[in-house]
């Protein structure tokens, strides 16, 4: 008699390569019976593949899907690049079976037709010279040899890319594909080697002034004979040098611009202030010009900036350069300084024809300049407003005392308000009629949004929505979407999201919705174009996104004009009371008097008994304990679990010891490691990812609380800003526990997706969180145990990131926990974990009062001091 083994189950993961991205498939292999598997997975798939071979290749695919970059498991070539980038992506990519490293490619491209046809060739050989086209096929980035996967280096599939796009003419393809090939290191043959061409997209305008009265305007390219081409009237234009050659040639938008400025390139007598006050006055027909009449009464004109950055050299000290331009600029500290005496009160100084912009913080301190967002600002002109900071020369009046009369809630709602909720509306219809701004400064959790859209469904039912503007961080769109579907569908027929590279350009189609959304900083990039719609309200979700008044997005913010405004956020000050002031000089500017003498009057003194009197007209919060005590279940902070640290944590973080770093930025990176250390050594050392559990005693800790939680089949969040912690937890949790382990951090692109998949999955669950990213926007109250299970510097983002499950609709008491590491052969006076325990609970009630600064770099400044000393 003959016994046959049972053929193996396994699970096996398919790629087919296509021109734009990869397909990922999974299968069932039992002996010849293959079962095609639809993702993601079921629970019950899940508990009957988690054995399986290959499973680990799936959990590495639900990765991506859960960073929200595939979709009908379809992963687009640029996305793949870019998760070869982040931190954790080589990780992600290797385990799901995908190359990881480029091969080493050369190459030559060639044109097979007249220029103006463009038909261009790449051939390209490996590192045995030999041709892939010949020895194997070529999919986009990747190209199969015997079966096997190889990655093009993204430049030469970049390359690739290009070549199959439209052009408007053959000659910008070839500038195009000529500058990606070298680009990529890819030769070029001889036709093209000696013909370089160039595509001319953009321009500048510089104004030659030749007296007072005369100016004259230059189209300006990045090199002499880029300009000279845009000062002649023919589309391409030829350079010779020796026997090369350089051709340039406009695309059609820049021919036709070209046009329309040689009709009014000089600009004489009484046109020239005329011109600097309202440009389009004298060129009314120029797309790119703008009436300042339509803009917001704030708005003084348009400044052209040059942004003065340090480079440091070294020993010869610091060279400055534009950050715009990225070119250098002739100054030096002694002249900046003395720009700054002779106009201390002014941000933007002119100098031989230049606007130079002068920062608050470099004016501070010249060496001491943050790297902003504003770096990135694309326009060449920005919105220029009264700012207060010096002296309050922008105000609104407030109106006289009107009687609180009682706003009947819009029967479209679709939702019952809980009394504060009620209050809140009638706090914000009274707001308007008056017409003065609000701060809703709700602790997080009790409804904001809900109280918002009731107000929105209020607007609508008095004809006065149309337009009103909702600016909020891109995280928050998805889920305001869902807010208004569910309970004011009726505001749904009228929403324009302004975001992405089609966004409308015309001010007066936007100007036709009744709701606008869009984001901090499309809103900062966007201002000259949102500036000019007469929007009825204007509302900010998360407004600590513009608390810096200097930054471009606070700035761009205050030049809209509308006839209501409203700042929602549950954290108005996190480090500097120049938050709140800048918050409020967009809610009712003018009320908190200038910058500088709320800095006297309240930051300087304390008084925040009396900023709180000077802003209760405009600012209303409420606490869960307040107004949810007896309607909330309770939330109990248990005693933290204090283990010590293993020999393996020990000895590495006495190696770490004794590399006796110097300088605050090596140590705080020190106290970072030490940090993941204690979480798992395996991300401070990879080859530690398969360490034995005991060896991570903070780790083992939280499995036994995971499986108290399990055995009450219950879900729990888990907090950590470590994004290695989240891939290593997930593998590890997905297979002990046969189910879905979802991660949220800042690159989940479908946040409420997973959230409500979550949500809706019965019984016990684990979800791994990013405090920052998922701290705000999100309502989890299926679950009802939270770990924190790396503490944040400020206990205010903690209580936000815990109010994720402790909100309304939770039925549940919640329970939060923390897990602390000693060790005291290293640390005899406390770990970093122990230090930021001690400190932040004792800071944690100032924490509460959100218009008191919490200031985290004191906090770091003394764990570093109890550490090292």
């Amino acid at each position: 008699m003959l016994f046959f083994k049972k053929k193996q189950k396994e699970m096996k993961v398919n790629f087919v390569p296509k021109e734009t991205g990869v397909q990922i498939l999974f299968e069932l292999i039992e002996g010849k019976n293959v079962q095609p598997l639809e993702v993601p997975l079921t629970k019950e798939q899940i508990e009957d593949c988690y054995r399986l071979e290959g499973f680990m290749k799936y959990v590495a695919w639900e990765e991506l899907y859960e960073l929200g970059i595939v979709e009908n498991s379809f992963l687009p070539y640029e996305s793949y690049y870019d998760v070869l980038k982040e931190e954790d992506g080589v990780d992600i990519l290797s385990n799901l079976g995908l190359p990881i490293n480029p091969d080493q490619l050369s190459g030559e491209l060639s044109l097979k037709s007249l220029a103006d046809e463009a038909d261009l060739s790449i051939r390209l050989h490996n590192n045995e010279g030999k041709n892939i086209d010949r020895i194997g096929k070529q999919y986009g980035a990747l190209y199969e040899i015997e079966n096997g996967l190889h990655l093009l280096p993204e430049n030469i599939y970049k390359l690739k890319k290009a070549m199959r796009e439209e052009y408007e003419n053959g000659y910008q393809k070839i500038g195009i594909s000529q500058q990606l090939a070298k680009e990529a290191g890819i030769q070029l043959e001889n036709f093209l080697e000696t013909e370089n061409y160039h595509v001319v997209g953009k321009y500048d305008i510089d104004i030659k002034v030749h007296n007072h009265d005369h100016i004259e305007l230059i189209p300006s390219g990045v090199n002499e004979q880029e300009t000279l081409h845009l000062n002649s009237p023919s589309t391409v234009t030829s350079f010779k040098e020796g026997i090369k050659r350089n051709r340039y040639v406009k695309t059609q938008a820049v021919q036709e611009d070209m046009e329309k400025l040689s009709q009014k390139r000089h600009i004489t007598g009484e046109e020239v202030p005329l011109f600097f006050e309202n440009p389009s006055a004298v060129l009314p027909e120029h797309d790119y010009q703008f009436d300042l009449e339509t803009f917001s009464d704030r708005v003084r004109g348009l400044v052209s900036i040059e942004r003065v950055a340090p480079y440091n050299t070294g020993g010869s000290g610091f060279q400055w350069f534009d950050s715009e331009t990225g070119q250098y600029v002739p100054y030096d500290e002694e002249f900046l300084s003395g720009l700054m005496e002779q106009y201390p009160d002014q941000q933007y100084v002119e100098h031989e024809g230049k606007w130079i912009y002068l920062d608050p913080t470099l004016r501070k301190n010249l060496l001491d300049i943050p790297a902003d967002e504003e770096a990135k600002l694309s326009n060449k002109y920005v919105l220029d407003i009264k700012d207060n900071e010096q002296e309050l020369d922008y105000s609104i009046d407030t109106k006289n005392e009107l009687a609180l009369e009682e706003f009947q809630v819009p029967e479209s709602l679709k939702a019952d308000l809980f009394p504060h909720q009620l209050e809140g509306f009638q706090w914000l219809c009274h707001l308007e009629k008056k017409g003065i701004g609000g701060l809703l400064a709700d602790d997080m959790g009790l409804g904001k949004t809900i109280q918002v859209i009731s107000f929105l469904l209020h607007q609508q039912s008095r004809n006065m929505l149309k337009p009103t503007l909702v600016v909020l961080p891109i995280a928050l769109i998805e889920n305001w979407m869902e807010e208004i579907k569910k309970f004011a569908p009726s505001l749904s027929n009228s929403i324009y999201i302004h975001r992405g590279s089609g966004r409308i350009k015309s001010s007066q189609v936007i100007d036709g919705y009744d709701l606008v959304f869009t984001s901090y900083d499309t809103l900062k990039i966007d201002q000259l174009l949102l500036g000019k719609v007469k929007f009825k309200s204007i509302i900010c979700d998360e407004a600590q996104n513009v608390k810096s008044h200097s930054s471009q997005r606070s700035r761009a913010l205050r030049a809209m004009q509308s006839d209501f405004r409203l700042a929602m956020t549950g954290t108005p000050v996190e480090n500097s009371l120049d938050e709140l002031w800048s918050i409020m000089d967009f809610v009712q500017p003018g009320e908190l008097s200038s910058l500088r003498q709320f800095r006297e009057r309240f930051a300087e003194s304390g008084d925040y008994d009396g900023l709180l009197k000077a802003i209760q007209p405009f600012y209303m919060r409420r606490t869960k304990s307040e107004v949810l005590d007896k309607r909330l279940p309770k939330k109990y902070l248990t005693a933290p679990f204090y283990v010590e640290a293993s020999r393996t944590q020990k000895s590495i973080s006495n190696s770490m010891l004794e590399t006796k770093e110097t300088g605050q930025i090596a140590i705080l990176n020190m106290l970072m490691r030490l940090r993941q250390l204690y979480g798992h050594p395996g991300v401070v050392i990879p080859k530690y990812e398969e360490l034995e559990i005991k060896e991570i005693p903070k780790f083992n800790k939280l499995l036994e609380i995971v499986e108290e939680v399990k055995a009450k089949d219950e879900k729990v969040l888990i907090f950590t800003e470590f994004r290695k912690l989240h891939s290593i937890f997930k593998r590890i949790f997905m297979q002990k526990y046969r189910i879905s382990v979802p991660v949220i951090d800042g690159d989940t692109k479908n946040r409420q997706a997973v959230v409500q998949a979550f949500n809706q999955s019965p019984g016990f669950g684990i979800i791994l969180l990013s405090p920052k990213a998922a701290g705000v926007g999100l309502t989890i109250t299926s679950a009802n145990h939270v770990i924190h299970y790396t503490r944040w510097w400020n206990p205010a983002v903690e209580n936000q990131a815990t109010d994720r499950a402790y909100r309304i609709g939770q039925q549940k008491d919640v329970y939060v926990y923390q897990i602390i590491t000693t060790d005291n052969d290293n640390f005899p006076q406390g770990t970093v974990e122990e230090l930021m325990h001690q400190l932040l609970e004792d800071k944690r009630e100032l924490a509460e009062n959100v218009i008191v600064p919490f200031n985290t770099k004191e906090i770091q400044e003394m764990v570093l001091n109890k550490l090292i000393n």
